[in-house]
């Protein structure tokens, strides 16, 4: 395992680092502290055919100016707040808006466009550790509380990602992390409809047209949202118009058995999601990063890429009957995802 660290660029003359993590068996894991950022995820890069499995940038200057979210970690509150508030109490919070009437992702300068403080980067046994810090000041965002932030990965030689969220508060507010790689096993050379998905759920949360859970929670055996069998993501997708944007309820989340399995038929190359986390994204990436300034070339057809974002339900603040997403100051937020990849033959 080699791990390194080099200059990524400043920010508002904050100093940005990356760091890049090479397994025995050549996968590449790069990071910075720009939003605590997976850059990158990369296979056989030593020759010339070097296999993308996320989506990102070789550099700095786009990060800022992006709106699709690639490999950043998302808070205060990943996913959506409809209407942009929330009450804990007596007292209404109004948020800002970035989607609409609604949030988006922590709102206009979420936790995505921090600098990061890097508080422990080291090599032990084979493993190398990276920890970040980020202090978020009460009212950013409008989010309640002065909440402390850690985010720490950890990367194996056996190919697997752990990534731990941890974050303490000095008063009530809500807090949902969460980690938003755009992933391809084909390496970008085409589009993710024949990859095979399994989601161990057997239910899943309705949304209305602005993508806001209904506060449903509906069984989805025999619908186009039923993967707890593997199916290829393009099997029913025309009967979602296209779009999967819809947070899937997991029935055993843990760290022991895999929630989520993907795969590529053509790469062989595969990806198991273990979680702590009650619930699970599936996005498939419809719309196209514009500009789009990646060194990577992406399919020019609509499905280019998935998001499989382990969290808390989307709009959790105002829906009691979901599992809570309310931070208290006594209290330590700690959510824990492990990404294991298969690279294939």
């Amino acid at each position: 395992m080699d791990c390194t660290v080099s200059p990524f660029g400043k920010i508002d003359n904050e100093k940005v680092f990356l760091y890049t993590f090479i397994t025995g068996d050549g996968l590449e894991v790069s990071i910075t502290n720009y939003g605590a950022t997976i850059t990158a995820i990369n296979l056989n890069c030593d020759d010339d055919s070097c296999i993308n499995l996320v989506y990102g940038f070789d550099n700095l200057k786009p990060y800022p100016s992006c709106k699709i979210y690639p490999g950043v970690i998302v808070g205060r509150y990943a996913n959506r707040i409809a209407g942009g508030q929330f009450v804990i109490g007596d007292k209404t919070f109004n948020l800002s808006k970035n989607e609409g009437n609604n949030q988006l992702h922590g709102g206009i300068v979420g936790f995505d466009k921090k600098v990061w403080e890097p508080q422990l980067f080291e090599q032990v046994n084979g493993v190398c550790t990276l920890k970040f810090y980020l202090r978020s000041n009460s009212g950013d965002e409008g989010f309640p509380g002065n909440l402390d932030v850690w985010v720490t990965y950890q990367i194996t030689d056996d190919n697997q990602i752990c990534i731990n969220y941890s974050a303490k508060t000095d008063a009530p507010t809500h807090v949902n992390l969460t980690s938003h790689s755009y992933f391809n096993l084909s390496g970008f050379h085409s589009d993710v409809l024949d990859h095979v998905l399994t989601i161990n759920a057997n239910h899943y949360l309705p949304v209305n047209d602005e993508l806001i859970p209904t506060g449903e929670i509906r069984e989805l055996s025999g619908t186009p949202f039923d993967f707890h069998k593997p199916k290829a993501i393009g099997a029913d997708i025309d009967l979602v118009d296209g779009l999967y944007d819809h947070c899937f309820v997991l029935k055993k989340p843990n760290l022991k058995e895999p929630s989520v399995t993907l795969k590529n038929p053509k790469t062989d190359i595969g990806l198991k999601i273990y979680t702590t986390q009650p619930g699970i994204q599936l996005y498939t990436a419809l719309k196209h990063p514009q500009p789009n300034e990646s060194n990577i070339k992406i399919p020019t057809s609509g499905n280019w890429a998935v998001c499989l974002e382990p969290q808390h339900f989307p709009n959790t603040p105002n829906n009691p009957n979901f599992p809570s997403t309310l931070l208290m100051p006594n209290e330590e937020y700690n959510q824990t995802t492990i990404l294991c990849f298969d690279l294939g033959e």
